[in-house]
């Protein structure tokens, strides 16, 4: 799968703003309540940014997939975002298997979801997916994704915005030192940093090097579920894949997750002891991914079991879509018609409610 393929052709659009500690929660909370809410006037105020900290807030949440935006049902020129099934699965207030965002598992799974193919990152995928290089400099990594975005058919962007998804990249998942106008916060505040796939070369200024093999952030049920998320659109509907494929093809978990073979064996192997429906298979020798009856749904299984060891509220997995295409669609209740509808029902009553208070 190219780039092409692979990515759409977006650069900058987070306005040079990583995602920051609440940030994907608080775009998925605004979608529940008001579909409309990023392009409101009072948006600023009502999620406690600046103006162009609420379109980054929207950008991030689009991007790790647990809104998605529809065009507006009577402003052609303008769209709404509402929430995803995989955002309900993962965020919601009363049934999401991880609203707070307190197991390292979401992380990486909001990692996964923004790189994998349909991907609104497409510095993110070259830099994760199909450079090759263990350890970089920034310069390094700005050239590659600079020839590489020049090969492509697209509308060339400037080498400029470019630069800031490089930029951003780096601060969204690495410390660096504080440079031009950055503040403390611009350092600090990122959670994507927890996950340590990247790191500062010891010893070298602006050099940095992928973490790949086990790492102790990132659980075996994380793992498997890439595997089982990557199998549901990539195998062309067969319930086996190879375990070289999900190690090493283009857009895979071992690409993405920078792992190996034997990363992704132990972890399903792990998952095996925990849920039906998965195992290894090893025919004429050859490690083999294996699920009965869909990935989707032991996908869903396998996400449910791992938040149920710290969770005794969780109700039934039958529910919920935590994988697969489906899990990027609106959630059925959500459409935009209905849900600005929805809201604008709201805002008469509170309207109606002052009114009458007063």
């Amino acid at each position: 799968m190219t780039l092409e393929q692979s990515a759409v052709p977006t650069f900058a659009n987070h306005q040079t703003f990583h995602p920051r500690f609440g940030w994907i929660k608080k775009g998925y909370d605004a979608a529940v309540g008001n579909p409309n809410a990023f392009n409101l006037p009072e948006a600023p105020v009502q999620l406690g940014v600046g103006k162009n900290m609420v379109d980054a807030i929207r950008f991030w949440s689009t991007a790790t997939r647990v809104v998605t935006r529809k065009p507006h049902p009577e402003r052609s020129r303008v769209s709404v975002s509402v929430p995803t099934q995989f955002g309900r699965a993962f965020l919601d207030e009363e049934c999401g298997l991880d609203p707070y965002m307190e197991d390292p598992s979401t992380l990486w799974i909001l990692h996964w979801q923004a790189i994998a193919a349909e991907t609104m990152l497409p510095i993110w995928r070259l830099t994760f997916n199909d450079f090759s290089a263990v350890e970089f400099t920034e310069d390094e990594l700005l050239q590659y994704c600079v020839d590489e975005i020049a090969a492509t058919t697209w509308q060339q962007p400037k080498e400029s915005s470019i630069r800031k998804d490089v930029d951003c990249l780096l601060r969204m998942y690495t410390r660096r030192e504080t440079r031009g106008r950055q503040t403390l916060d611009d350092v600090l505040d990122s959670p994507f940093r927890e996950l340590q796939i990247i790191q500062p070369s010891p010893g070298s200024r602006n050099s940095y090097r992928f973490v790949r093999g086990e790492k102790r952030s990132l659980p075996a049920a994380a793992i498997t579920y890439a595997c089982l998320d990557y199998m549901s659109r990539d195998a062309g509907g067969s319930n086996t894949i190879s375990i070289d494929r999900l190690a090493v093809d283009p857009g895979s978990p071992g690409r993405i997750m920078k792992l190996t073979a034997e990363d992704i064996v132990g972890a399903i192997e792990q998952s095996e002891q925990e849920v039906s429906g998965i195992k290894i298979a090893r025919p004429a020798g050859a490690q083999q991914l294996t699920v009965d009856p869909h990935p989707i749904e032991v996908a869903r299984e396998v996400m449910f079991e791992h938040h149920r060891k710290r969770r005794s509220d969780l109700w039934g997995a039958e529910n919920i879509v935590v994988a697969g295409p489906a899990a990027r669609q609106a959630y059925p209740d959500d459409s935009p018609e209905r849900a600005v509808k929805k809201a604008q029902t709201k805002k008469t009553r509170r309207s109606s409610a002052k009114g009458t208070a007063a």
